[in-house]
């Protein structure tokens, strides 16, 4: 596969709830006993989300890496 090949991929989305503890997240469509929290701000939580979804690209994108 070439490097400058253009690749997209469709991402999970994530449910945000703030609770009385703080802010909790998990997949929509997952596992609702998987629910990550509590973070004490948004921005915490939104990095959170954010490595989540680089590990997914990471994950994803391996079979087109060249050796």
């Amino acid at each position: 596969m070439l490097q400058n090949v253009k690749r997209t991929y469709a991402l999970a989305e994530f449910t945000v709830e703030h609770r009385a503890k703080g802010w909790h997240f998990w997949k929509t469509y997952g596992d609702k006993t998987d629910i990550k929290g509590p973070y004490s701000s948004l921005a915490s939580v939104t990095l959170m989300i954010a490595r989540q979804l680089k590990r997914e690209i990471t994950k994803r994108d391996a079979a087109n890496q060249l050796p």
